[in-house]
């Protein structure tokens, strides 16, 4: 920027110059004629610097005045500039800014999450493992997700996986460090429930949708609309009583439709039951109780 203005600069100079250059040298000329063409007259001369004085001065005032404005004006023209750069140094720290309130805001609501999940009393609860989803498994309609966690903290093949109390799937595979959950929505999960009010059992199908679909049961005539669907407990895995849902549809087309407690999308931290002791998750919601 400040490159530009010194051509500028130079030439308003160069102008100054080369005005007072020429006045002077007129002036030199006229002293000159004045010696060599007549005797010099003390009252000749002095009226006659008078009479230069008075025809220069107005003269040299007009060409001065445009160029100590225009070098007003260059000054200007910086001063703005750098106002400009100021301001632009100052935008991009409030982009900063904002960008750093988005990102705290962002962890306080994720911390704010994984307070509420950890929000149990102490008594009893050594085998739930809290842990966080890095990521989706698998492709196309798969519906899996990779936990942070694996063998080394106790995490076994086909132990529970809950959100805020509800049973959202299990594990289906375990490495050292982390470890795949199935979600009940997937079309390769079957886990057994029955229906909290009448005690009726059946198996939870996964077909792949938000809705997966209650088969295999002993008596459907008994279901109602809205009624409560828990863990059964008879695969040895999932302990029982753990609320899976609610009965969403009842239809000779689509079947019975279960609405789960919990949509994948909400998914970000989980607990892993590491237990099927239908005792010790008995403890856990009664230390927990789920909120409808």
């Amino acid at each position: 920027m400040t490159k530009l203005n010194k051509p500028k600069n130079m030439k308003i100079q160069l102008i100054k110059r080369l005005v007072h250059k020429v006045f002077l040298i007129a002036f030199i000329v006229f002293s000159f004629v004045l010696i060599f063409v007549g005797k010099p007259d003390s009252k000749i001369i002095a009226a006659t610097s008078g009479f230069v004085m008075d025809m220069i001065t107005p003269v040299i005032s007009v060409v001065a005045y445009p160029i100590y404005k225009a070098g007003g004006f260059v000054e200007s023209v910086r001063e703005f500039r750098r106002v400009d750069r100021k301001n632009a140094e100052l935008r991009n720290e409030v982009s900063r800014l904002a960008e750093e309130l988005e990102y705290y805001k962002s962890r306080e609501a994720e911390y704010g999450q994984l307070a509420k999940i950890c929000n149990f009393s102490s008594g009893g609860t050594n085998y739930i493992l809290v842990t966080r989803v890095l990521g989706a498994s698998g492709a196309g309609l798969a519906h899996s997700f990779i936990l942070d966690a694996g063998a080394r903290d106790g995490v076994r093949k086909y132990h529970a996986v809950m959100v805020d109390g509800y049973l959202v799937g299990q594990v289906v595979a375990v490495g050292e460090k982390y470890s795949r959950m199935l979600l009940l929505t997937d079309a390769n999960s079957r886990i057994p429930v029955q229906v909290e009010r009448t005690g009726t059992r059946a198996f939870l199908a996964g077909n792949n949708s938000r809705y997966p679909k209650l088969v295999h049961f002993e008596n459907q005539e008994r279901l109602e609309l809205g009624d409560r669907i828990i863990a059964s407990g008879m695969d040895g895995n999932i302990p029982y009583g753990i609320p899976v849902g609610t009965v969403g549809s009842i239809s000779e087309e689509d079947g019975v439709v279960l609405q789960p407690y919990v949509e994948s999308s909400r998914i970000g931290y989980v607990k892993v039951v590491k237990t099927s002791h239908t005792e010790d998750i008995s403890a856990f919601l009664k230390e927990n109780p789920v909120v409808e």
